[in-house]
């Protein structure tokens, strides 16, 4: 790859180019890594209290700059700017939760044992790769470089090639912050470069988020290599079970927002409904009604106001209708048909709702807005279609009683379940993570802080002494 490629950032809305930069080579990835591997021993030497005040002055950036950054997210991913607003907020958001997590869970530990003392203390991998998603561009990535940095790491930043502007923007912010030089780095391009990256021998971490192909492929590259430490999210085929509920326009909320708040472009998005057969007569058509009256448009309209903005490039589209004719093919009963808006672009579509009671359905994660709606008779009926999945990021039921709630808890097996509300967003207060093909068991969120380090034992005694009583069978 030469180094004159260059890799651009379009406005899904419009597809005009909105920003450029270099893609990497192998000569661009081998010097972020030595400049990484050389300014980590002095990051890591940087007092904590020293490190957690430029992340306060990273956070003093993120609201200065709040109304720029939300609308390069906007041109970049083609999210409304409420929308990005609100991501650009958790940014800031998350540095007293990073400080407490880090507080509790990698303080040194001293304990005298026999006369000694034995510590433990955690260490910083050093040099680590951060891999980041489209769908929050700024955010996403942030869950994984502020822990890795607070934990004394350097961090090398790729983000999404869909996404670039965001990412250098992201960077920036970092840099009017103080952040050292060589601290974080980003560098452009696909996966071949992730790949060359990952490959690094000086790289010691690889956090991810992305698709299950994606991570997967990730992880078959990290198969031999066991010293390198890997955080995988890799998004799921989410159920929401509606099962009973006081008010029908509450459920209808929780659908909504759970299938359709970013195009259907969030990875703990529900892609399946399961709703109780008894309530279905009310709920589906107050669900269709909402559904045919959401606003879809450019994110930076306001009269009126879009809840939906374009998929993230025509890719995406292409593979959205792909899954969405197959399931109409097979059988499905649209409710609200999924469809181009031409008139406002390549990327616009609208959301869908199809009834798929009594279908196999494909096990896979279908990236957009579309809700797949099923109709049951038993809770029972409704755990056993929620399980059938081999993902878990995501689940949640609408209830009235806690009592079913505590059943479909107990047999539903996910990183995140819901009772009474949307499976998308999260808080900065808890882990953020899947079960089974989801992730590998490494939660970001609140638990970001455990993959960011690794403990070091020691037993120190400032005082030694031979002892009084040798070993038997030495002398000395």
């Amino acid at each position: 790859m030469s180094v004159d490629q260059r890799i651009i950032s379009r406005n899904p809305a419009t597809n005009e180019p909105i920003w450029s930069g270099s893609l990497a080579d192998d000569a661009t990835i081998a010097r972020a890594v030595s400049v990484a591997t050389r300014a980590q021993r002095t990051w890591e030497a940087t007092p904590l209290d020293a490190r957690k005040d430029i992340i306060r002055a990273f956070a003093d950036q993120v609201t200065t700059h709040s109304e720029d950054a939300a609308r390069i997210i906007s041109q970049d991913n083609g999210k409304p700017l409420w929308e990005a607003r609100t991501e650009v907020k958790s940014l800031g958001n998350k540095v007293q939760a990073v400080f407490d997590a880090y507080d509790q869970r990698a303080q040194t530990v001293t304990k005298q044992v026999n006369g000694r003392q034995s510590v433990t203390r955690y260490r910083p991998h050093a040099v680590m790769a951060v891999l980041g998603p489209y769908n929050f561009p700024m955010s996403m990535p942030n869950s994984h470089v502020m822990p890795a940095l607070l934990a004394g790491n350097t961090v090398i930043f790729k983000p999404s090639e869909k996404v670039p502007y965001a990412g250098e923007y992201y960077a920036q912010l970092w840099q009017q912050a103080g952040l050292p030089d060589g601290v974080l780095q980003v560098i452009h391009g696909d996966g071949d470069v992730a790949q060359k990256l990952i490959a690094h021998p000086q790289v010691n971490g690889v956090l991810f988020i992305g698709s299950r192909a994606a991570g997967v492929s990730i992880e078959k590259q990290l198969a031999g290599a066991p010293d390198k430490i890997c955080a995988l999210e890799m998004g799921g085929n989410s159920p929401l079970v509606i099962w009973d509920y006081d008010d029908v326009r509450l459920a209808v909320h929780i659908a909504l927002q759970s299938g359709y708040i970013s195009s259907g472009q969030r990875c703990s998005s529900a892609r399946r409904l399961i709703v109780n057969a008894t309530i279905a007569g009310e709920f589906i058509p107050a669900l269709r009604q909402a559904v045919e009256s959401i606003v879809v448009g450019d994110q930076f309209d306001t009269n009126p106001t879009p809840f939906m903005g374009p998929l993230v490039d025509y890719g995406a589209v292409r593979h959205f209708f792909d899954k969405y004719h197959a399931a109409v093919s097979a059988g499905a009963h649209v409710l609200v048909p999924a469809e181009p808006i031409p008139t406002l672009g390549d990327n616009f579509v609208s959301p869908g709702l199809i009834d798929v009671t009594g279908m196999p359905l494909p096990d896979e994660e279908i990236f957009g807005p579309l809700l797949q709606v099923s109709t049951v008779q038993t809770l029972a009926e409704a755990i056993t279609q929620a399980n059938a999945t081999q993902f878990g990021l995501a689940a949640g039921i609408v209830t009235r009683e806690r009592a079913q709630y505590e059943a479909f808890y107990q047999q539903t097996k996910a990183g995140i379940i819901n009772w009474n509300q949307p499976l998308t967003g999260a808080t900065t207060a808890a882990p953020f993570g899947g079960a089974k093909a989801s992730g590998n068991y490494r939660s970001a969120g609140f638990l970001s802080v455990d993959y960011c380090s690794y403990p070091c034992a020691s037993i120190e005694d400032a005082s030694p002494a031979v002892p009084t009583m040798l070993p038997a069978g030495v002398v000395y």
